[in-house]
């Protein structure tokens, strides 16, 4: 029987969220400082995104965010702006420093990438990069429109 939407999305998540889990517990340059972690490789996949949307996706306290911007941007990580619509809010975006760093910390969970995608074949792997594009896609353009 197919999943529903809910489900889906659920699993998703799920995967997500475990995969993340394992790579850092298999990774101390990860685990070390993870919420910044976090934060970089979700701004890598997402692009520039509203402060708003990235605590909402990182399921953090707009605070708790606002202190670990903070810490980013003194590191030359990130850069906020305002939003262009939003006076109320900022968006948030890598730095050229932010993304050598963001590459830097993704490279180095290269072997959960490995365990990953070791579930896959060759056509299974192609299929989850269509999809996945496809999604990202989606966000950028539902962003864009925000």
């Amino acid at each position: 029987m197919p999943l529903s939407d809910r489900e889906l999305v659920e699993l998703f998540h799920d995967v997500a969220r475990v995969s993340h889990q394992r790579e850092v517990r298999n990774n101390d340059a990860l685990a070390h400082g993870s919420g910044q972690s976090r934060c970089l490789l979700t701004l890598s996949g997402l692009g520039p995104v509203s402060q708003r949307r990235l605590a909402a996706i990182l399921d953090v306290r707009s605070a708790s965010l606002s202190e670990l911007l903070g810490k980013m941007e003194t590191r030359g990580w990130i850069a906020r702006t305002p939003h262009p619509e939003d006076g109320r809010t900022y968006m948030v975006a890598l730095t050229e420093e932010g993304k050598a760093e963001a590459l830097r910390r993704r490279s180095s969970g290269s072997d959960a990438s490995v365990e990953l995608l070791a579930a896959l074949d060759e056509n299974q792997r192609m299929q989850f990069g269509e999809i996945l594009s496809a999604i990202k896609r989606h966000y950028q353009e539902l962003d864009q429109n925000r």
